[in-house]
């Protein structure tokens, strides 16, 4: 018996594991048939040990009727002969194998079906592996809805059973956008590389599935005229929430997590927590001038910046009606940030650590020259009027 942690694998295939399950904690996953109709089952317990006593008993069914077949079978007779006639066919000039070297070859590949799992269990452990790595909550909820939808469809499959083309297959299968399927792809490439890492798997099958090609479409911003269109048709719920996508480049995510106690008008920057973040790094944004002025009439000292996600996505919908926005760009606020910020204040190292990234490169890629420097001044010239939501849009 070999133990993996907390699962066991006993001979013959069995294996004992921990199950997330609504009505079991351990499974014994086994194999049933044989060549073509050999399929891989699951059968749950509530306890360790009641699986164990199960798996146990199976190894020996197993072990006694394997005792009785140990004179060579028909099947392994034409088996032999098909691989001389295979040897015999071909050109001198090739070199040939032994059957004894083909029988090496599928011994080692065994050793590492031994060492596998089923992709449940694959995922279950890489899971907790990013867990362990105290990586943001973000990425592991993204990974992990990404992984679990690949398990619907090929949960019991053991993990060194899916090929590049099966799972090419199911990405490409995806009525999902270009850059959603490569998201998809880039988690399964994690997963497998993480198979890798603990001797589940020989190779990592992702690796030879190409990316899908994205769209090369520029990167879509508001105009000053609408970004102050929408600012002012904002209801009082959602407006520190967009004014911080404009003039703070927040994620989305990071919006939605974001506490009024993480905004120091003092110090005159916003702090995004790591484990709020994509990268799972802390950073400090600063708040300019106007932003400050959005934000001071709405100011508390706790509580969250954002309103739940259907009130947000609600109004947020009736102000751009209002604002007459009929294209609304992906990732308007914050494509709107970096390009003007660019634009206004040319300082791409800034501009690249106040939105989390780890270098200049996606800027210079997405946002240079996307927008005039009279434009940017204008976005930044963007600022409340006194007792109301009119806009005064001070430079050009």
């Amino acid at each position: 018996m070999r133990k993996t942690g907390k699962a066991e694998t006993i001979g013959n295939g069995l294996r004992v594991s921990p199950w997330k399950h609504r009505s079991y904690k351990w499974r014994v996953s086994y194999f049933t048939g044989h060549g073509s109709n050999r399929k891989r089952k699951q059968k749950g317990f509530q306890t360790k040990k009641e699986a164990l006593a199960w798996a146990q008993k199976q190894d020996e069914k197993l072990k006694a009727k394997g005792a009785g077949d140990h004179e060579i079978t028909k099947e392994e007779h034409r088996a032999v002969m098909a691989f001389r006639e295979i040897m015999d066919s071909l050109p001198d000039a090739i070199t040939k194998v032994t059957l004894g070297e083909l029988v090496e070859d599928y011994r080692k590949k065994a050793d590492v079906r031994r060492k596998s799992m089923t992709i449940s269990e694959l995922i279950d452990h890489y899971i907790t592996s990013l867990e362990r790595r105290k990586l943001s909550k973000s990425h592991r909820y993204s990974t992990e809805l990404r992984l679990r939808r690949f398990e619907d469809d090929h949960g019991e499959w053991m993990a060194c059973d899916i090929s590049a083309e099966v799972a090419g297959d199911w990405l490409h299968d995806l009525d999902l956008a270009a850059l959603t399927i490569n998201h998809y792809r880039t988690a399964l490439v994690q997963m497998f590389n993480h198979g890798k890492k603990i001797n589940a798997i020989e190779f990592n099958p992702i690796e030879a599935v190409d990316k899908v090609e994205e769209d090369s479409k520029e990167v879509g911003i508001l105009s000053p005229k609408e970004a102050a269109g929408l600012l002012s048709h904002c209801a009082d719920e959602i407006l520190p929430a967009i004014a911080i996508g404009l003039f703070a480049g927040l994620r989305r995510s990071e919006i939605s997590r974001l506490s009024w106690s993480h905004i120091d008008f003092k110090q005159k920057h916003i702090e995004v927590k790591a484990s709020n973040t994509k990268s799972a790094a802390r950073r400090l944004v600063p708040m300019r001038d106007n932003l400050r002025q959005w934000l001071a009439q709405y100011r508390q000292h706790r509580g969250p910046v954002m309103p739940t996600e259907m009130i947000y996505r609600s109004r947020l919908d009736e102000a751009r009606k209002a604002a007459k926005i009929e294209d609304w760009p992906h990732n308007a606020l914050r494509h709107s940030f970096a390009s003007y910020n660019l634009a206004a204040f040319e300082n791409a190292p800034a501009l690249a650590g106040e939105m989390g990234h780890g270098s200049t490169k996606m800027i210079f890629e997405h946002y240079r020259a996307l927008v005039t420097p009279a434009k940017g001044k204008a976005f930044w010239g963007i600022v409340p009027v006194s007792g109301g939501k009119v806009l005064s849009i001070k430079s050009a």
